[in-house]
């Protein structure tokens, strides 16, 4: 069996171990076809290993030049800084810890007894490996193998393979330096206030409390969607509830009165205070068009100023109402325009975005009406990093940034990149901005993603066949969401980020006459998404069940929107310092008080010991926990101290574990800065600086 391990990954890292300076590196091509071989081979033993060699030497042929499935000019910066650590330090470093997967093949051995498809994966991985401490083994060979191993090691998907080989007794700290300011985390009013419009007053109010108020969801972020569809257009969307009423009717006319309920969440977030307030359009107005449709169409050079004079309209009204919007998004996912009219959607070609914000910024800034100067503009929304942001970002960017008609760079996930991926997404964005700083980066939009279960349940999964019908309301989908938000606070500093729809519909049944079935996995409807943060039943019109059916995302979600406020500093956490299977991010609040979340995938707790900073005395006030079977659980009795500012802690099995804790003495580099306050200034709502 060794033998045939090594024949293997010698075939893939022949390729791979030659010298790959200036050579762009497709890893998606690896995660694809893990998955593949997942599909092909499911419930095979060790007669698997001939199509696994077959495919090893197919892939490793992506691996010779420029990679022909990603644009060069994407990423122009050498990878093998990230990808590749110096030759010299092979001989001293090892890129992971066999006896942790030796853990794993046994975990997983007692989750999928009869599975050895998962079985010969670890044990694939364990070889290599090991080989990196064969001595007998050539130097070339065990650098061969080391790479190997981190082409291969796709599960966590993670730039920094070393964790904690013995948690209990690793101290975990957080790293001296700040990094980004923490501004929001949100969901969008899209597109169920069409849905809740029929709901009872009370149940309407109801939801505005769960979303926004300190005791439920007390989101930071919120995202209104400014409508495109008319009264009477020639082609109206198709999927019920997927037309967001325009202000602006089919003849060119305005009425102010039209999505009703769409407005009310929105004054909703901002009596709530919500400090983060977006506008965001999926299309122009259908009377605008051509072709008289909100959907299938394409923004052009003629129809552009009608359109940047309908958004500047709807803002001038807003602000006259005292409707408060901090960022005005013009675009939504550019690249698709929705032909087939399922929803809202226009093209934006790339060459033309920058024009757009151009504009937009002009119509702002020349604006009579309070407060439209003050609005700031963020963009493209594109809805995936590999195959679009990479690829396009250099054809507006640049000239963006440096008219500055842009002031923070917005961005979708929905090919579930890894984590390199996000890497090299961070450092493109720093290089498109050169010789200035980089913009504020947000992720502001994801959802519709199958749970990495089975083969990827102790890391979690990337790439773009997550997308997918499913119904997943368990701590597992949860765990998927916490990780994401991990990748993009920690790996791409991003300052915000959002789900996509608070509430959902796309549940696969009416829990009215289906009990049990609001908490039940599922992946056999078409309709079945997990897109929401809440569900209600769709068969609501019949059944007249007007409840909220929550799901853990919810739950783990409020972990980051309660824990990390808006203006909290992050600090990093290093990966070797936890437990594997296991991320964090830290922060401090504006209030001093530090908070820090826990993620746990592993099927067992972890017992872990921090280091509050500075190394000296401090208090825990408060910790609390979401599994499978809590949500959102005070921790009691609370842990102590001690004198040299450590203090043990218990990861809970598969969840999440948040922990704020003062620190005794100076309070770090936020201290005595007071939070926002919002009240009204010129006839709109305005907040402290």
């Amino acid at each position: 069996m060794r033998f045939h391990l090594l024949f293997i990954l010698l075939a893939i890292t022949r390729v791979i171990a030659s010298p790959l300076k200036h050579e762009y590196i497709n890893r998606r091509s690896l995660v694809d076809f893990i998955s593949n071989l997942a599909d092909e081979t499911k419930n095979t033993g060790d007669d698997a290993i001939p199509a696994l060699s077959r495919e090893l030497i197919k892939i490793s042929k992506d691996f010779e030049g420029p990679s022909s499935k990603l644009n060069p000019r994407a990423i122009d910066f050498d990878l093998t800084q990230v990808l590749i650590p110096p030759l010299e330090a092979i001989e001293t470093e090892a890129l992971g810890n066999a006896a942790l997967w030796q853990e794993a093949v046994d975990n997983d051995a007692k989750i999928h007894p009869n599975e050895t498809l998962n079985k010969f994966f670890f044990r694939l991985l364990r070889s290599v490996q090991e080989s990196e401490f064969n001595t007998s083994l050539s130097f070339e060979s065990r650098v061969s193998m080391a790479r190997g191993l981190q082409f291969l090691q796709v599960y966590p998907a993670r730039f920094d393979q070393a964790q904690a080989a013995i948690p209990a007794d690793t101290l975990v700290r957080l790293s001296p330096t700040p990094q980004q300011a923490i501004q929001s985390f949100g969901a969008s009013g899209a597109w169920w206030p069409n849905y809740l419009k029929d709901f009872p007053v009370e149940q309407q109010k109801n939801l505005s409390v769960l979303l926004f108020s300190k005791d439920w969801l007390h989101l930071s972020g919120y995202r209104y969607n400014i409508g495109a569809s008319g009264d009477k257009d020639s082609q109206a969307v198709t999927t019920p509830g997927r037309a967001v009423e325009s202000f602006m009717l089919s003849d060119g006319s305005y009425d102010w009165a039209r999505d009703k309920t769409g407005v009310y969440y929105l004054k909703a977030a901002l009596e709530a205070q919500v400090t983060s307030i977006t506008a965001f359009v999926n299309a122009i107005p259908a009377a605008l068009t051509v072709e008289k449709k909100p959907c299938g169409t394409t923004l052009t050079a003629e129809t552009l100023p009608g359109f940047v004079e309908y958004i500047t309209k709807v803002l001038s009204r807003f602000s006259e109402e005292r409707i408060r919007i901090d960022y005005i998004s013009p675009m939504n996912e550019p690249n698709n325009n929705f032909a087939t009219c399922t929803q809202e959607g226009m093209t934006v070609q790339t060459s033309d975005r920058a024009g757009v914000f151009q504009q937009l910024r002009a119509a702002l800034q020349t604006s009579t009406t309070p407060g439209l100067q003050a609005i700031k503009i963020m963009g493209d929304e594109t809805s995936q990093i590999a195959s679009e942001a990479l690829g396009e970002y250099n054809t507006w960017m640049p000239s963006a940034l440096a008219t500055k008609n842009i002031d923070a760079i917005s961005v979708h996930m929905y090919d579930w990149p890894d984590d390199v991926t996000l890497l090299n997404y961070r450092q493109f964005v720093i290089n498109q901005s050169l010789p200035n700083p980089p913009p504020p980066i947000k992720q502001t939009e994801i959802s519709s993603f199958k749970t990495a279960r089975d083969l990827w349940a102790p890391w979690g999964k990337t790439g773009g066949k997550l997308f997918g019908a499913e119904y997943d309301p368990s701590i597992h989908s949860a765990l998927d969401m916490a990780r994401f938000i991990w990748q993009w606070l920690t790996l791409v500093n991003a300052e915000s980020w959002d789900w996509w729809t608070a509430v959902s519909m796309m549940m696969p049944c009416s829990p009215s006459t289906a009990p049990g079935c609001a908490t039940t996995f599922t992946n056999t409807s078409a309709s079945a998404f997990n897109d929401g943060l809440l569900y209600i039943d769709p068969a609501y019109a019949t059944t007249k069940d007007y409840n909220f059916y929550f799901t853990k995302r919810f739950w783990v979600f409020k972990h980051f929107t309660t824990f990390l406020r808006p203006g909290a500093v992050r600090y990093d956490i290093p990966n070797e310092l936890l437990p594997y299977g296991t991320v964090a991010v830290a922060a401090q609040n504006t209030d001093g008080v530090y908070s820090t979340i826990f993620v746990n995938r592993n099927i067992t707790e972890q017992a872990i010991k921090m280091q509050v900073p500075d190394g000296g005395g401090g208090k825990i006030t408060k910790v609390v926990r979401t599994t499978d079977t809590v949500d959102f659980e005070n921790v009691a009795p609370l842990p102590v101290v001690a004198s040299d500012g450590t203090f043990g802690i218990t990861l809970p099995a598969k969840g999440v574990l948040s922990v704020q804790f003062t620190v005794a003495g100076a309070n770090g580099p936020v201290a005595g800065r007071k939070r926002k306050r919002v009240y009204p200034v010129n006839g709109r709502l305005e907040r402290e600086a």
